[in-house]
């Protein structure tokens, strides 16, 4: 645990040397890059997100289509079936 909290702390340090030495050096120009970047990737991911999104409802909605129309099979075949027994009679009926 102590070894977690010296390499963080000396993360926390080396950070704050590498901010200082941009600041002196190029001045905010490499933060409001950084910035603009991160927000273009923001707006692709929100967009690419709103994609994948979409296309799981469709997903959903079809898989909820097939379920429906496996199930109305299945109830014609127990119809079907249920009455094949009425009309052929039972083994026990004589």
């Amino acid at each position: 645990m102590i070894k977690l909290i010296v390499r963080l702390i000396g993360l926390l340090v080396i950070g704050g040397i590498i901010f200082l030495a941009l600041s002196l050096w190029r001045g905010g120009e490499p933060f409001r890059w950084f910035g603009e970047k991160t927000e273009q990737a923001g707006e692709i991911i929100k967009e690419k997100s709103r994609e994948i999104g979409h296309e799981a409802d469709e997903i959903k909605k079809k898989t909820e289509d097939a379920q429906g129309t496996t199930k109305k099979v299945a109830d014609g075949i127990k119809k079907v079936g249920d009455k094949i027994k009425n009309i052929a009679g039972t083994k026990n009926e004589k």
